[in-house]
């Protein structure tokens, strides 16, 4: 079982230097045996920002922003409206109901870097849409997003061949977490599903089509009248949902801290996370591979042809 401490006021510094440096010292998994580092780039190229929609009012704007986001996450792409950093990429959508030609449209962006990478052509604004992104129920900021997601959506997926999931070849999915306030069940799951793109593994959406997963458990329970205890799991797990191995994170915490927004919290959390993962995965590869040498008995029978 790994150990891992959690001190969630030191961690922002650190998330610049994670890929050339060893992780924070709060975040790593006390494992025997060498720890593998996975990442190469820095955390956060993968992640989507969407700022509020441009031609909405301010507050319906940033509500159709974080719905599209939510959307977009469920399409297993990274994709939040409440925080970004400087490597994070920009979805721009724009709302025009006055154009000098033809009806009323939308359009979107994507810009990393200050510069324009992806661009769509503008969509019509039909009516049902233009309503219901003016409209006030969730229900209609839902259904809106949904539909601007799905045209969004594929030409966001990652671009990466099959090679990419690892000398092994297995696939990996991330379940949904389970038992963390605040937004922490989402921030979590985004944050590894962040950590395999980041590794050339990137997971796969259906469960079905994945070789091991990845769950997440957190606990909180009260310490002290200012404290609280946070207990997170991470468990590698067969298709047929046998443990393979977890890894554990554990703290004291001020009371209350993580019932808002995880933000960067959760990144940093998933990246020592994902340390212990990979060495799970690095022994079960080494079971699953057959001695070298090794040659069938003498009296084992052909296969039939």
């Amino acid at each position: 079982m790994f150990s891992v401490k959690f001190l969630p006021a030191l961690v922002v510094a650190a998330l610049g230097l994670a890929a050339c440096q060893p992780l924070p010292q709060p975040f790593r998994p006390e494992a025997k045996g060498a720890s593998v580092s996975p990442l190469a780039l820095p955390i956060g190229e993968s992640s989507v920002f969407v700022p509020p929609l441009e031609g909405l009012p301010e507050d319906q704007g940033r509500l159709m922003a974080e719905a599209i986001a939510a959307a977009l996450d469920d399409q297993d792409i990274p994709a939040t409206a409440t925080y970004r950093n400087a490597l994070s990429s920009e979805l721009v959508i724009s709302l025009d109901r006055n154009p000098p030609a033809g009806g009323p449209s939308w359009r979107w962006r994507l810009d990393k870097g200050g510069k324009q990478a992806k661009a769509g052509a503008p969509q019509p604004l039909r009516h049902a849409l233009e309503k219901a992104t003016a409209s006030a129920e969730p229900a209609d900021r839902k259904q809106v997003a949904e539909a601007i997601a799905a045209v969004i959506g594929p030409a966001l997926q990652p671009d990466l061949p099959e090679s990419l999931y690892g000398s092994a070849g297995k696939k990996l999915a991330v379940l949904e977490c389970d038992g963390a306030p605040g937004d922490g069940n989402k921030s979590l799951r985004q944050a590894m599903r962040e950590m395999l793109i980041l590794s050339n593994r990137p997971p796969v959406a259906d469960p079905a089509r994945a070789d091991y997963l990845i769950s997440c458990t957190v606990k909180v329970w009260s310490d002290t009248a200012d404290s609280e205890r946070v207990a997170i799991e991470w468990a590698l797990l067969g298709t047929d949902g046998n443990r393979l191995g977890q890894v554990r994170q554990t703290n004291r915490i001020p009371k209350g801290q993580l019932d808002g927004i995880w933000g960067r919290t959760a990144h940093v959390i998933a990246q020592g996370g994902w340390q212990g993962i990979t060495e799970i995965l690095d022994r079960q590869r080494r079971t699953d591979s057959p001695s070298p040498g090794l040659t069938a008995p003498p009296s084992a029978k052909p296969p039939k042809s």
